[in-house]
């Protein structure tokens, strides 16, 4: 999807910016990001964003996991935890899959 957002970049975040990248060609050390060079730096944030998405992908369930997930809720319930807190651990567990999976 391609997006043309207007965005009001200070120029503290412009300085940075050009700390941040000295040797990029579109930007001169010590003064101002250009405008090049911040849509550079957010395009580069948005793709290592991407690389991060099997974090909160929302993929179905294998027949296995559903399995494994009813199992583990029934002993949380058994032990006395709330419902939050099995939340919780279920998103964790499923974070941990995921960063597995990702390596």
């Amino acid at each position: 999807m391609r997006l043309r957002p207007l965005i009001d970049v200070p120029d503290n975040a412009r300085k940075l910016i050009a700390r941040m990248r000295p040797d990029d060609r579109r930007t001169v050390r010590g003064a101002l990001a250009t405008r090049s060079a911040v849509i550079s730096y957010i395009q580069d944030r948005i793709n290592k964003l991407s690389a991060l998405t099997p974090w909160w992908d929302d993929e179905p369930l294998t027949p296995d996991e559903v399995g494994d997930a009813r199992a583990a809720v029934e002993t949380l319930r058994n032990a006395g935890k709330s419902d939050s807190e099995i939340r919780s651990w279920l998103l964790l567990q499923r974070a941990r899959y995921d960063l597995r999976s990702f390596k």
